[in-house]
């Protein structure tokens, strides 16, 4: 029979020491350092082809809006002026028509026109066009938030400015000549302003001379005005609350904040933007890592390095300068 020593067995160590148990919490430490910025990268890269679908979704729809009407939608759509036609009252020139305020006039966006083509033509057809911008049913309609017009990496999600109006963080391109109170012939991008009364009056293929494959359709932006704008300001990443103003999908407010366009003179990404909140929030803009999203005319989607050379950029935006440049990340 074998006796065993109670004495030894009560001495015998049955746990960790102080430094065995650090050593085990820097050894899990360190792992989960290693493992965090994967994670990370795996969640923005989801994030990323997310955002990159929201483009393509408004690429097609653009494509749709051909099928049906034969023509691409126009940027946005401007109410004449009553007293002389060669304005628009909803820029604040002219007479009004009877029941319209001058900066809440009918100035419909591109995105208002896809709504039938994007499974939205509830939303859509609850809209009256006689009526201003502040009128119900109109207001109400406006106040709807779409989820293919909010990139999940921008930090301004789910908002509707003012409490009444739905923002983008999509638009248009209204190529490198864009201004307040656009319209055709002067504009150089896919997208443009024209009369109400036009319809469809929009582009077609053949005015797109660089063609639709080297030719920026949907562009990502800002969506919103930054708390500072100012010129050598820390830049936009440090400056991610709401100022004033914002990009709406659904019509171009007070006639100047480019409604669902976006104005691609500066390069995407820039480290500041314009003081003038409707220019800041329609820049070429995105927070995801290096760089942003665009549609051809096309419909491909490409993303495009924040530090292409600007003339390249330019040349992409323009539907008319006899350039055939591709882009080859």
């Amino acid at each position: 029979m074998l006796l065993t020593n109670d004495c030894s067995r009560q001495g015998r160590r049955t746990g960790f020491t102080l430094v065995e148990l650090l050593v085990v919490i820097a050894i899990i430490g360190l792992l989960i350092g290693l493992l965090l910025p994967a994670v990370q990268a795996a969640r923005e890269s989801a994030r990323r082809s997310t955002c990159a679908s929201k483009v393509k979704q408004l690429a097609l729809g653009c494509h749709l809006h051909v099928d049906a009407r034969r023509a691409f939608p126009v940027g946005q759509r401007q109410q004449v002026s009553v007293s002389n036609s060669g304005t628009y009252f909803s820029c604040g020139d002219g007479s009004v028509q009877a029941g319209f305020n001058p900066w809440f006039s009918d100035a419909r966006s591109f995105i208002t026109v896809l709504l039938p083509f994007m499974e939205h033509a509830a939303e859509y057809n609850r809209l009256d066009f006689t009526k201003d911008a502040t009128q119900a049913p109109n207001r109400d309609v406006m106040r709807t938030h779409f989820s293919f017009a909010d990139c999940p990496t921008n930090p301004q999600r789910n908002k509707a400015y003012g409490g009444w109006n739905g923002m983008t963080h999509y638009g248009g391109s209204v190529g490198t000549t864009g201004n307040q109170c656009w319209r055709l012939p002067a504009q150089n991008g896919m997208f443009s302003g024209v009369a109400v009364t036009d319809n469809p009056g929009g582009l077609t293929a053949k005015d797109v001379t660089d063609g639709l494959n080297n030719t920026i359709m949907v562009c990502e932006k800002l969506g919103y005005t930054p708390a500072d704008t100012a010129s050598g300001s820390p830049g936009i990443r440090e400056c991610k609350a709401i100022n004033s103003g914002g990009s709406f999908w659904s019509w171009d407010l007070y006639g100047n904040n480019y409604g669902a366009t976006v104005r691609m003179q500066s390069g995407p990404n820039p480290a500041t933007v314009s003081g003038a909140p409707d220019q800041a929030s329609n820049t070429p803009y995105s927070f995801h890592p290096g760089g942003l999203h665009v549609a051809y005319g096309d419909g491909a989607v490409q993303f495009i390095n924040e530090t292409i050379d600007i003339n390249a950029w330019n040349a992409l935006a323009r539907r008319n300068d006899g350039s055939s440049l591709k882009y080859n990340p």
